[in-house]
């Protein structure tokens, strides 16, 4: 069966069901990889590991900051981008800077203190069960729910809302830097407002929707199955 026919049972196809089509997934996958490495690894790493340095997310773990990794949200996010200018896209939210003067251009939210931001954190890391000032912890607590209004976006249960982009906060999963107190005062006080191109204009269709299978594929890996071993081998020495 040739290249066109193939290309063209793939942009038929429910988005849904191609990764259960092997055929279809193993076109996509190689013809997705050039494409890949030519316009998305130079952000999200030659592995789609991501980069929390820059807040670029990787592509290889099961949470996602926009959607659940479904094969037609992640075509959708490569469609229209991430606040990159098109109507169609990402663009419901941004992380206001509670260090500066106007934290927030879309609405009026009142700056914050230092020892306010502080007390923030401490917040998070006590309520992510790691150690932390309980004392400001709780202080942190009427900041997030009031004069931060920090709940509005991740929520009051601090898990985020992939409907908007916003992360969660106590999963271990940080997007920019490792979940430091230096790196979330930096996030709080600056804000963040990361930008994804939107390919819909510069990239085919099926090149999209071959891209969105293989970041799927990424996310979806079966887990390598436990080699057996001899009851005389100690754990861990490998086979």
């Amino acid at each position: 069966m040739g290249q066109a026919s193939v290309r063209a049972r793939l942009m038929r196809a429910d988005p849904g069901t191609i990764a259960q089509n092997a055929e279809l997934k193993r076109f996509a996958t190689a013809y997705a990889q050039p494409v890949y490495d030519q316009h998305c690894a130079a952000c999200h790493g030659d592995r789609m590991q991501g980069d929390p340095r820059r807040g670029v997310p990787g592509f290889t773990g099961k949470k996602w900051l926009y959607g659940e990794g479904e094969v037609a949200q992640i075509e959708r996010t490569i469609l229209y981008g991430i606040r990159a200018g098109n109507p169609k896209g990402w663009n419901l939210a941004d992380m206001p800077g509670f260090g500066q003067p106007v934290p927030y251009k879309r609405y009026q939210i009142p700056p914050l203190e230092p020892g306010e931001i502080r007390d923030v954190i401490e917040f998070l890391l006590v309520s992510g069960n790691k150690p932390g000032d309980k004392d400001a912890a709780a202080r942190g607590s009427k900041i997030f729910a009031d004069k931060g209004q920090c709940f509005d976006c991740h929520s009051g249960d601090l898990q985020g809302d992939a409907a908007i982009g916003a992360p969660g906060l106590i999963d271990g999963n940080w997007l920019y830097g490792t979940g430091s107190r230096e790196d979330i005062y930096d996030s709080v006080a600056r804000g963040r407002s990361g930008i994804c191109p939107a390919f819909a204009h510069e990239l085919s269709p099926v090149t999209i929707r071959a891209l969105a299978v293989l970041i799927y594929g990424a996310s979806h890996k079966a887990a390598p199955k436990t080699a057996l071993r001899s009851p005389a081998a100690p754990a861990g020495t490998g086979g």
